[in-house]
C-alpha cells in the first residue's frame, strides 16, 4: 500500500471537512477510519479548529506525520457529506485509494456556494425571521432592507480583507441605525425589537455555538471551548454593532431617544 498517498487522503479529507464546518470529532473519525485501513498499529489523528495533525506508522516503517494549518471556514454542508461518502466507500473497498485521493481533489477545487445565491439568502433570511418573531410586512420589508446593508458590508470587509469581528459590528451599527430612522420616520407602525432581532440573524453564529456544545459533549474541550468562544466574541460584536446603532443615531438627532 502506497502509506504516503494514505496519509494525504486522510489529511486532504480533514481539511475538507474542517473547512467545510464540521464539528472535530467528525473530522477526526474520518480521518482515523481512513488511516487504518493501512492495518499498521499507531494511527492517531488530533484536530482543533485552526489545525490538523495526523501520524501513521509502525515497527516496520518509518512513522509519517502531516500537520495542516486552516485559516478559513465555512458552511459548506454538501462537502460534508460527499466526503464522508467518499470516506465510507474508501474504508469498504468499494473504490481504490487512488479513486479516493482524486474524488477529494475534485471536491476541494470546486467553488463556494454561489456569491449571489448567498446574497440573496441573506435578505430573505433578514425579513423571513423578522415575520417569524411577529413582524408584518412593514417589519419585513425594512428587515430585507437591513438585509442588503449586511450584503453591503460583507462585499467591502471581504475585499479589504478585514475579520468576521468587525464585519458584524459594522453591519449591526448600520442595522440598528437604519432600524431606527424608520421607527423615527413611521412611528408605531414598526416593531423595533422585531425588527432588530430578524435582520442580525444572518449574523448569529448559530454552526459555531452548535459545533461547541457537540465537541464539548464529546469530551473534545479544547475544541468546544475555542468554538464557544469564537461564537461568543461573534455575537459580542453583533449586540455591541446594535447598542452604538441606536445611541450614534440619538445623538445624531440631538439626544432623541424612541
Amino acid at each position: 500500500m502506497n502509506y504516503k498517498l494514505l496519509v494525504d487522503t486522510a489529511m486532504l479529507a480533514g481539511e475538507i471537512m474542517l473547512i467545510g464546518g464540521a464539528e472535530t470529532y467528525r473530522v477526526e473519525d474520518t480521518m482515523s477510519r481512513i488511516l487504518k485501513i493501512s492495518g499498521l498499529e499507531k494511527t492517531e489523528t488530533f484536530v482543533t479548529p485552526t489545525g490538523i495533525f495526523l501520524t501513521l506508522g509502525d515497527s516496520s516503517i518509518d512513522f509519517i506525520t502531516l500537520v495542516k494549518r486552516v485559516d478559513n471556514r465555512i458552511t459548506n454542508m454538501s462537502h460534508i457529506y460527499r466526503t464522508n461518502n467518499i470516506s465510507r466507500k474508501l474504508c469498504s473497498g468499494a473504490i481504490s485509494l487512488e479513486e479516493a485521493y482524486s474524488e477529494l481533489k475534485e471536491i476541494k477545487s470546486q467553488k463556494e456556494y454561489d456569491v449571489r445565491l448567498q446574497h440573496i439568502c441573506t435578505i430573505i433570511g433578514s425579513s423571513a425571521f423578522t415575520i417569524l418573531l411577529g413582524g408584518d410586512w412593514l417589519n419585513s420589508l425594512i428587515a430585507g432592507l437591513n438585509g442588503s446593508l449586511i450584503v453591503l458590508i460583507t462585499l467591502i470587509t471581504r475585499k479589504m480583507r478585514i475579520n468576521t469581528f468587525i464585519k458584524n459590528l459594522s453591519a449591526s451599527i448600520l442595522i440598528a441605525f437604519n432600524s431606527m430612522f424608520f421607527l423615527h420616520e413611521l412611528g408605531t407602525n414598526l416593531q423595533l425589537d422585531t425588527l432588530i432581532g430578524g435582520s442580525v440573524m444572518p449574523l448569529l453564529p448559530g454552526v459555531a455555538i452548535t459545533n461547541a456544545i457537540r465537541d464539548t459533549l464529546q469530551g473534545d474541550y479544547v475544541s468546544g471551548t475555542a468554538r464557544a468562544i469564537e461564537a461568543f466574541v461573534l455575537a459580542a460584536s453583533t449586540a455591541a454593532g446594535i447598542g452604538i446603532g441606536i445611541a450614534l443615531y440619538s445623538f445624531v438627532m440631538g439626544g432623541l431617544i424612541l
